[in-house]
């Protein structure tokens, strides 16, 4: 009798410990979040993730119009094996405005040269929030963002407008959409940017067309009145121009039917 009670206590005190052993580890996941930087799918967005890290990193030629066309994953969780997330994508494109986002990434609006609206997003990680990523491409990504705030200056908090270009190389990513400024339709982006050359910011773009001092904010790069009258987009001359949604009254006139970004597109 005993001896059946102090195996049962023997039991009873190992207990806790499988306890532990089968718990969520939450404070394993606390002490490995970097501070100040993002969590949803984070090590895919550093190349920190198994798969990111076996990437070559070798840019095809592409366009931001031909990745807003990518059809969407089912499913966004791992690296696709194959496919976008993991192909480096190299492309000329237009900048339109940045800013710093509070997980420390260089937001990068772009847009193909020869269209005015069709933008798509470019992220620029900060070397502290890309640890488990391989020694190589935290280096591509550290000179990338060193190369374009020389050239760009340090973003702020707020966004601020460029006019230049630049030859970007990112690997590719599909965000959820959650309202972001320049998002594409499907969600791509270039996440993150692991080359880039021949900046050429430009400064603050310059106004608006003149308007008489009356234009729609959520219209930055045309001079179009806010309502009365409501107009269609045969009663102006503006084409694939840009629709913001983050400002009072969005797209007061409806150009953009599909809240991809774009107005009147052709």
């Amino acid at each position: 009798m005993r001896r059946y009670l102090a195996v049962g206590l023997v039991g009873l005190a190992t207990i806790p410990f499988l306890w532990v052993g089968l718990a969520p580890g939450k404070s394993t996941a606390a002490s490995s979040k970097q501070v100040g930087c993002g969590t949803e799918r984070w090590s895919v967005k550093t190349l920190a993730d198994p798969a990111g890290r076996r990437l070559a990193l070798s840019p095809r030629a592409a366009t931001v119009r031909s990745l807003r066309r990518k059809p969407v994953p089912g499913y966004l969780g791992l690296r696709r094996h194959l496919g976008v997330e993991r192909t480096t994508f190299r492309m000329h494109a237009r900048l339109v405005e940045m800013k710093l986002e509070a997980d420390s990434d260089i937001h990068l609006v772009i847009a193909d040269p020869t269209r005015t609206g069709a933008t798509m997003i470019a992220e620029l990680p900060s070397a502290s929030c890309t640890a488990g990523a391989t020694p190589t491409a935290r280096l591509k990504m550290g000179n990338a963002r060193k190369a374009f705030i020389a050239s760009c200056g340090a973003p702020t908090g707020s966004f601020l407008r460029l006019s230049g270009t630049a030859t970007i190389s990112g690997v590719g990513f599909f965000d959820q959409i959650h309202g972001q400024t320049g998002v594409a339709p499907n969600g791509i982006e270039l996440h993150p940017v692991v080359g880039i050359s021949g900046v050429s910011c430009g400064g603050p773009a310059p106004p608006p067309p003149p308007g008489g001092g009356n234009c729609a904010a959520s219209y930055p790069t045309v001079c179009i009145p806010p309502p009365p009258p409501d107009l269609n987009c045969a009663d102006i001359p503006y084409r694939n121009f840009r629709v913001r949604w983050d400002v009072p009254d969005p797209d007061p006139h409806h150009f953009d039917g599909n809240r991809d970004g774009v107005g009147c597109e052709s």
